[in-house]
């Protein structure tokens, strides 16, 4: 499956949270997430990595890749499991380097069956990534929101945390809140 997303950088979280519930969306959940990302060495040519996430009430495992802009599009294959400590075991007993365990805190909505949700990671102002079935869906949410697209970013978190933000992710093990 592709999942296509745009992000928003440096927004203002409450501004859009308030926009958001006037125009009538959905604020489905405010979490904490717990991810353990798992990557192999030959991986990283496709930035293919797996991801282990906790959440509130479910845990989830993805295979995602980033070989494009995230607006054309990328792998992402993700499915739920009933065991967090479990799905990390399983992981290193493959043999799949443990690259990182981090947290992020999201608040998500739903708008017009377009996904948005406001992230908060440790180190960097809040971002905003719309996630939808087509480029047009999202433009439509982007500008409803205030947003225009020549300011979209279409790189993924990490590129954000290290590109644009200068956060040395390849040298942490723990990107948590403090």
């Amino acid at each position: 499956m592709n999942e296509i997303e745009i992000k928003f950088l440096n927004v203002d979280a409450a501004a859009v949270e308030s926009k958001l519930l006037s125009l009538g969306a959905q604020k489905v959940y405010d979490h904490l997430f717990e991810e353990w990302i798992f990557q192999k060495p030959e991986g990283a040519d496709s930035r293919g990595r797996v991801r282990v996430r906790a959440e509130k009430d479910k845990t989830t495992v993805a295979y995602k890749e980033t070989t494009k802009k995230t607006s054309e599009g990328n792998v992402e294959i993700e499915f739920s499991v009933s065991d967090q400590e479990q799905a990390v075991q399983f992981m290193q007993k493959l043999g799949i380097p443990l690259v990182r365990h981090q947290q992020k805190r999201r608040i998500h909505f739903l708008l017009n069956n377009v996904e948005i949700d406001i992230d908060f990671w440790p180190k960097i102002p809040p971002l905003i990534e719309i996630e939808g079935k087509t480029l047009d869906e999202l433009e439509y949410v982007a500008k409803q929101l205030g947003f225009e697209m020549k300011d979209t970013c279409t790189l993924d978190a990490l590129q954000i945390i290290q590109d644009v933000y200068h956060v040395d992710l390849a040298s942490v093990r723990e990107y948590i809140f403090d």
